[in-house]
């Protein structure tokens, strides 16, 4: 399998990923990305990224994911919890998040 670039924005971090990490790891093993967390369980909404490119090598939302996208006015298309989204590969090479400001 291809290594997909992630790219932490507003830190710059970039980082080589495999298919099947969940961004919540690949964000512990590199701090430097600097993406918050509270929960780390789809109820807070605290690692809300937009996804600026890439989100078609992200695993689908499920309901939980879903529901506090909702909340915050988002959807699955242009928002994601860092905690719940995993990389799944296929034709994209580099994801690139950015973290919430709101």
């Amino acid at each position: 399998m291809s290594a997909i670039r992630v790219r932490f924005e507003p830190a710059g971090l970039e980082v080589d990923a495999q298919p099947g990490e969940a961004i919540m790891d690949i964000t512990d093993a590199n701090p430097a990305a600097d993406v918050p967390y509270s929960c780390r369980a789809a109820t807070c909404g605290t690692c809300r990224v937009e996804v600026l490119e890439g989100g078609e090598a992200l695993s689908t939302a499920d309901e939980f994911e879903l529901e506090v996208l909702d909340i915050f006015g988002d959807t699955p298309d242009k928002v994601r919890l860092c905690c719940q989204a995993k990389l799944l590969g296929g034709e994209a090479t580099k994801v690139t998040p950015k973290v919430c400001e709101d």
